[in-house]
């Protein structure tokens, strides 16, 4: 009856509960803590006063009491009583730790937890660190201290605190990031942070966990410029040949970061033919090179012979071994889907699939290329005989089930709707979610455009240009296209059909009109299933070939808040973050 009238705000009659239970049971810490509330919020303050008096005097080792009568004299308005007793308790604390075996060291995180209770957190720092300071144990009470430092702010001393752990435990480095990570995402007290580290360094050069976080830093808050600059220093001092700068362009190619990671692989092979890294940084740097010019779509002929030719020189000098599969996938790709070239790409992969020691899921992902590259030389049966044999070979793992995608996709061109649906409603279970995110698409598609008073006459021409379009056939799939609304007016494929033009229009490189079909469907077709897709299209649009950063920031914001269950939600912020600190700050080369 206490508790219900405490958290119904009716502490006048609780009161009188708590003193009569407070009586009986003097040692229930949760009955004293309420009583003591309720005579604070009735502001009884002589008698709150008198009844922690006696509990300071009953319990000479528990000091959490005497931080309460501190606390009351500061509500009475007597801040020297208060500063006295706080000052005193914790030296006699400190004492007692010190010079009494049986009196725990933990006193101390209790005297502290009950000053943070009552927002001193001075104090509460004082009582760790001064016990710190008497048993001469440097790194004692660090993550109650990391908390405290959190909790009011002090940045600096966090920080400080962080760099101390790691001096006596290297170990700690993990649980050392996710304290600083609120600092570092939010860009505080960064220029500290990296001045503190650099210090450590320099006194304690043979701790390679300080360089470690350095790069972490610099990574998390994406200056690649600097964590080149400290990868290339820890493979100096390290002598790793380059480990570091190659782990670092992994890491920049997923942030589109590609000039840095160019510049991560060129200075990998200046340690020479001999290095551990040298093959991964040869073919990285082309590879990168293709990505590149890839991403913006602007390449010229002249720059995709030339990628022909690096790639063909490294398959030439590297010889016929597995380390060089990679390569010939990327130049497959660029003779199918750049140069056109379907029957050289087609004998590069077959080559591949045949490579001894390669790795089963390698195997199957180069299988799916091949079958893409039949169905774009319209050789459907070898296409679909593919899909099927890496559905097969990797069942319940996320390759087949893309496998499985491709050829339901494939029998959705063909129109073969319902089979296709079939296969796509298994896969809205997938592990992955783009590949459930896109069989719940086509098979709301399918859905919506083949019900019992529906013909199919629609959806058949659609899916044949949507085929045209991933043969690179973009002029024989615009013509469809243009022609569906006239054949078929007000029909469901409306805003499909926007989204697939816009899609043309992009390799085509017409971006202007690209724009123009993603914002019709976002400003017509809003609330549409498709709306992210075209959100996040246009965002990347903006960023990467109209050139206009604020566009992109404004469609990735907007992604972001008015789509936030989209598959795209995780790389819109990944790209918001990148482009908002290159707006607000330039990073020297």
């Amino acid at each position: 009856m206490a508790a219900q009238y405490y958290q119904e705000g009716e502490f006048d009659k609780a009161v009188i509960l708590y003193k009569k239970l407070h009586k009986k049971d003097l040692e229930s810490i949760y009955i004293y803590q309420n009583y003591l509330s309720c005579l604070l919020e009735l502001k009884e303050l002589d008698e709150a006063e008198k009844i922690v008096s006696k509990q300071v005097k009953r319990h000479a080792d528990r000091p959490n009491y005497t931080v309460d009568l501190g606390y009351i004299y500061s509500l009475k308005g007597d801040e020297k009583q208060q500063h006295k007793l706080y000052d005193d308790i914790i030296e006699e604390t400190v004492k007692k730790i010190k010079e009494e075996i049986s009196y725990p060291a933990s006193t101390a995180e209790l005297l502290s937890a009950a000053f943070q209770k009552r927002d001193e957190y001075n104090y509460a720092k004082k009582s760790l660190l001064d016990t710190r300071k008497a048993l001469g144990v440097p790194s004692l009470f660090a993550q109650s201290l990391i908390d405290i430092y959190k909790s009011s702010g002090d940045y600096e001393d966090l920080i400080d605190e962080c760099l101390l752990v790691l001096k006596h435990n290297h170990s700690e480095i993990e649980a050392t990031k996710a304290n600083l990570i609120y600092l570092v995402d939010r860009n505080i007290k960064i220029d500290y942070l990296q001045e503190r580290v650099s210090i450590y360094l320099q006194k304690f050069p043979e701790k390679k966990v300080y360089d470690d976080l350095l790069m972490w830093v610099f990574v998390q808050q994406k200056k690649f410029r600097s964590a080149y600059r400290q990868a290339v220093a820890m493979d100096k001092r390290r002598q790793t040949e380059g480990k570091y700068l190659i782990d670092l362009a992994t890491i920049c190619l997923s942030n589109k970061e590609y000039a840095t990671a160019i510049d991560c692989y060129d200075k990998v092979q200046t340690f020479g033919e001999d290095g551990f890294f040298y093959r991964n940084a040869v073919i990285g740097s082309v590879e990168t090179g293709y990505q590149q010019i890839m991403l913006t779509n602007s390449y010229t002929e002249d720059q995709l012979d030339a990628l022909v030719l690096r790639f063909e020189t490294i398959i030439k000098s590297f010889g016929q071994n597995h380390e060089i599969a990679p390569a010939k996938k990327w130049l497959s790709d660029l003779y199918i889907y750049h140069k056109h070239e379907l029957d050289k790409g087609v004998a590069l992969l077959e080559d591949v699939v045949k490579m001894p020691r390669l790795r089963s899921n390698l195997s199957g992902a180069y299988k799916l290329a091949l079958g893409d590259a039949y169905l774009m030389k319209d050789e459907v049966w070898d296409a679909t005989l593919l899909y099927g044999q890496v559905d097969k070979d990797f069942k319940e793992d996320p390759l087949g089930q893309e496998a499985k995608l491709r050829n339901a996709k494939l029998s959705y061109y063909r129109g073969d709707f319902d089979w296709a649906k079939d296969q796509l409603d298994v896969l809205k279970t997938a592990t992955s979610q783009l590949i459930s995110n896109n069989a719940i698409e086509l098979s709301l598609l399918i859905k919506d455009n083949t019900g019992l008073d529906s013909s199919t006459d629609a959806l058949n021409e659609f899916a044949s240009a949507q085929l045209l379009l991933f043969q690179n056939r973009l002029d024989e799939s615009l013509k469809i296209l243009n022609m569906l609304p006239f054949k078929y007016p007000n029909h469901a494929l409306e805003d499909e059909i926007y989204l697939t033009k816009a899609k043309i229009f992009e390799k085509q490189r017409e971006y202007s009109k690209a724009e123009e079909y993603y914002l019709n469907v976002i400003n017509y077709f809003g609330d549409d299933i498709l709306a992210d897709n075209a959100v996040y299209a246009l965002a990347q649009l903006y960023e990467n070939n109209l050139n206009n950063k604020q566009k992109a920031l404004e469609m990735y914001e907007k992604l972001i808040f008015n789509y936030n269950s989209s598959l795209f939600v995780v790389d819109a912020r990944k790209r918001y973050k990148v482009l908002k600190s290159a707006s607000e700050t330039e990073e020297t080369p």
